[in-house]
């Protein structure tokens, strides 16, 4: 599949779907994960970057890594390293879920939890009020 999909189409794509994987390198904050969390789905995703401070084993499966200097051409992070996902590890974990629906509803319903309660716009809200007013 390669379209752009409008926001609604992603999100019934994202309610229609099992599991949601996310196998990425590097992840600024981790919106599929995080949309296919509070959905109450199963997320499988790389266990490095943002998506680990809403993420965590018993709310997603995290995927191992190993860190590797990043391929960039234009030059633009020199010196970086992102995580390139153990795909046998991520194909086993899959795997896992798809043999047992129990435990991949269970995981998508402690993922809906974790999402309203850790990802909550108010909470955020007010936490960042408190950054910005320098009282956090």
């Amino acid at each position: 599949m390669t379209d752009w999909l409008t926001g609604a189409e992603m999100a019934s794509l994202i309610v229609s779907a099992d599991i949601v994987l996310s196998l990425h390198r590097s992840e600024g904050f981790g919106l599929l994960p995080a949309q296919a969390m509070v959905a109450g789905k199963a997320v499988v995703a790389t266990g490095w970057s943002a998506n680990l401070d809403f993420m965590a084993p018993g709310t997603g499966v995290l995927v191992d890594y190993t860190l590797v200097p990043v391929r960039d051409p234009q030059a633009l992070y020199r010196g970086g390293r992102w995580a390139e996902p153990d795909v046998a590890d991520a194909a086993h974990k899959l795997a896992a879920l798809v043999a047992d629906p129990a435990e991949r509803q269970a995981l998508g319903a402690r993922a809906a939890a974790q999402a309203a309660a850790g990802l909550d716009p108010e909470r955020i809200g007010r936490q960042a009020l408190a950054w910005l007013s320098g009282a956090a």
